[in-house]
């Protein structure tokens, strides 16, 4: 005999109430969805994700100076069944190409029907792919075969130089970044100089330049 369908854990992580207070109201009208909670910074976030180990996370790109998408491998060590959709006002291929290249399976703008969003999280549960039906259907295509990724040098960074290239963008210096993230300045000071390389940049205001290119700003 089959036993009753669990219903969809959501968490959303958005840094403003109002648009957590409209996607709450919005996911909660679905029978099969259930809001596990909600988070509006990154820290917060991933001990949300930790303690509920929610099937989806909703995840916006900017997070009161952090990057979104630097928090979707984190999200995943603490949480491996989670699947992850961005929702977003981003709509740049760069931002898209690094958000599935990171693990996310969902992509989503904010100007969407509400219908894609709940079409977005039935998909990603089945495994598939979803991405916005305003997005051209060639970044698909790249993402699927791997073309022009070459052409993206903020790719090539790891998780965690994604994390450091964040804050660097924000302005914050190293002793800052290693208070932000629990590491050493030493190793902090080591990333920096593994992104300038990865960037071709020859020094710190020339990365920092392409850096803020790179990386959404609030």
């Amino acid at each position: 005999m089959i036993g009753p369908v669990m219903p969809v854990s959501i968490v959303i992580i958005d840094d403003h109430p109002v648009i957590c207070h409209g996607l709450n109201r919005i996911l909660d009208k679905e029978h099969s969805f259930v809001i596990s909670g909600e988070a509006n910074e990154w820290k917060s976030a991933l001990k949300l994700v930790e303690k509920t180990q929610p099937d989806v996370a909703i995840l916006d790109i900017t997070l009161q100076g952090y990057d979104g998408i630097s928090l979707i491998s984190r999200m995943r060590e603490v949480s491996k069944k989670t699947r992850v959709i961005m929702y977003t006002m981003h709509n740049s291929r760069e931002y898209i190409v690094r958000s599935f290249h990171a693990g996310a399976l969902g992509y989503v703008l904010k100007n969407d029907k509400t219908e894609e969003l709940v079409a977005a999280v039935k998909d990603v549960m089945n495994r598939r792919i979803f991405l916005s039906s305003s997005i051209p259907d060639t970044i698909m295509v790249e993402l699927i075969h791997g073309k022009g990724t070459e052409r993206d040098a903020a790719s090539t960074l790891s998780p965690r130089e994604y994390e450091v290239a964040s804050l660097i963008a924000q302005g914050l210096n190293p002793d800052q970044i290693a208070q932000t993230l629990f590491i050493s300045t030493k190793t902090v000071r080591v990333h920096r100089t593994k992104i300038m390389h990865k960037l071709s940049c020859t020094g710190v205001h020339e990365m920092l330049l392409e850096l803020r290119q790179h990386f959404p700003q609030q």
